[in-house]
């Protein structure tokens, strides 16, 4: 079956990927002990010309930098660590009545406590020099699922945290405090401007008196600076999942709820997510990049309309395996459905390919996917009416929906007949109900989850999913595509 064939007939998505390139990613540190962070202070904000300051004692000594004039009413100094001033920096001392703004009393330093580097919160992920930057319910700063970056594209919390093959950065024009109680590598280290290329001079500055103050490493805390790019041709594993309970942990309850059915929780993750899975086994010709451009190029289809974006990672795991995750952009209790409906039509078409001679390099695979969404959700509209809405796979809706009317029009036929038996003694027996109108989605390939149910649990009462019940072939959605010679 030729390919482009195949990408014709796929008018309704669109696929994007994205894998970590062979110099591998950039990954920015963002807690900073800076003056003029407002999350460093216990008042919420930066001092003021009329407050005292203060800072938190801590075993440990700790550096801060103030990069911008200030004015302080008085400043306690720590017994120990150190301050940092910018050049040209003026500490302005004394209450100013010309500052309406500025409430007085204490505000304290208490931005002291080290951030962990396996904590996914702490990172921002630059790769190929695009910003990916996962994103909480709350706020932008932190990961959250595969499936919620500003790219849109699956960051895994393993791999936003510092990868073997990475670049780290810590900005410039700032102080940091940062904790390690594991030994990693990575390939450069760019810390405020100077960059890192070799492992022993970034152990001499770590021992250093600014190192020690920075950076504070366990018993078995190590940062290794190997500056090696993958040469992997089946790519390169990022080296953190051996430390997921930690990541995780640290992470916290951060997982945002999901519409699907059986979610997935994806090797590298946090989170479960809405959408595919699939874990390949590869042969020696198996090349990972080659892999992503052509997954682009044989499902990205002659876009006429979409009803959703499917977005995809390609990664390296512990064991070997090539993952490919796949979600999509869909909202509601149809989360996940494209994303699975790519996800099968790329396992169908490097199972096809499969034999003495892949050309995908593609010699086993698995897949996982998330149930198609059937939960009902009750939404209030106004005046008070429920509005119902019920999805299923593709076509369940459909046939949902007309279910739902033939009810209430044999509820109203029956009233009606009840009211008419009420006077003139006659009876109405209830009539069956249609065959196909059980609960969709009990056959999908995708693995729906169970729907509403009543009566008789053995009965069949599924429906046929043009999609996903039919073998390939048969599928009308491939009608005019050639079998295989």
């Amino acid at each position: 079956m030729g390919t482009v064939k195949l990408r014709a007939k796929l008018p309704l998505l669109l696929l994007l990927l994205a894998v970590l390139s062979a110099d591998g990613a950039k990954k920015i540190w963002l807690k900073n002990t800076n003056w003029m962070n407002s999350a460093n202070w216990d008042r919420g904000s930066p001092p003021c010309s009329k407050q005292v300051v203060s800072f938190q004692e801590k075993p440990n000594p700790y550096a801060v930098f103030v990069q911008n004039d200030v004015s302080v009413g008085e400043l306690v100094l720590p017994l120990n660590g150190e301050i940092v001033f910018a050049d040209d920096l003026k500490v302005n001392f004394g209450s100013f009545t010309d500052d309406p703004a500025c409430m007085a009393g204490d505000n304290r330093f208490v931005g002291g406590e080290p951030g962990d580097w396996l904590n996914p919160h702490n990172w921002r992920v630059e790769d190929d020099g695009n910003l990916v930057e996962p994103m909480s319910p709350e706020d932008d700063s932190s990961p959250t699922s595969p499936g919620d970056d500003t790219d849109g594209f699956p960051v895994l919390h393993a791999e936003v945290v510092p990868c073997t093959h990475d670049t780290v950065v810590f900005p410039e024009n700032a102080t940091y405090l940062v904790r390690l109680d594991h030994s990693k590598q990575v390939k450069h280290v760019d810390f405020t401007g100077k960059v890192y290329k070799r492992k022993p001079e970034f152990h001499q500055f770590l021992r250093s008196e600014n190192g020690e103050m920075q950076f504070k490493l366990g018993p078995s805390g190590d940062i290794a600076v190997m500056g090696q790019d993958c040469k992997e041709l089946s790519g390169c594993y990022c080296g953190n999942e051996e430390h997921m309970d930690l990541i995780c942990d640290l992470y916290g309850d951060n997982c945002p709820p999901l519409t699907c059915s059986s979610p997935i929780t994806p090797r590298g993750s946090c989170c479960p997510m809405c959408g595919s899975v699939l874990l390949l086994n590869y042969d020696d010709t198996f090349d990972i990049m080659a892999f992503q451009d052509r997954l682009v190029v044989d499902f990205v289809p002659k876009v006429r309309e979409y009803t959703g974006r499917v977005k995809g990672r390609v990664s390296k795991l512990a064991d070997g395996h090539v993952q490919l995750v796949l979600v999509d952009d869909v909202s509601g209790a149809r989360n996940g459905m494209a994303a699975v409906e790519v996800g099968e039509h790329v396992a169908s078409v490097i199972e096809r390919d499969m034999g003495p001679y892949p050309t995908y390099g593609v010699k086993g695979l698995t897949i996982k996917n998330s149930g198609i969404g059937n939960v009902a959700q009750v939404a209030r509209g106004s005046g008070g009416n429920t509005v119902l809405y019920i999805a299923a796979g593709a076509g369940g809706g459909a046939v949902f929906f007309i279910a739902i009317l033939v009810s209430l029009v044999i509820i109203m036929k029956k009233r009606r007949a009840d009211s008419e038996g009420g006077q003139n003694g006659a009876s109405v027996r209830k009539p069956p109900m249609p065959a196909g109108a059980g609960r969709p989605g009990a056959a999908g390939q995708a693995g729906g989850g169970a729907g509403p149910s009543g009566g008789d649990k053995g009965a069949d009462k599924g429906f046929e999913n043009p999609v996903y019940d039919n073998p390939i072939k048969d599928n009308p959605l491939y009608a005019d595509i050639p079998d295989d010679p």
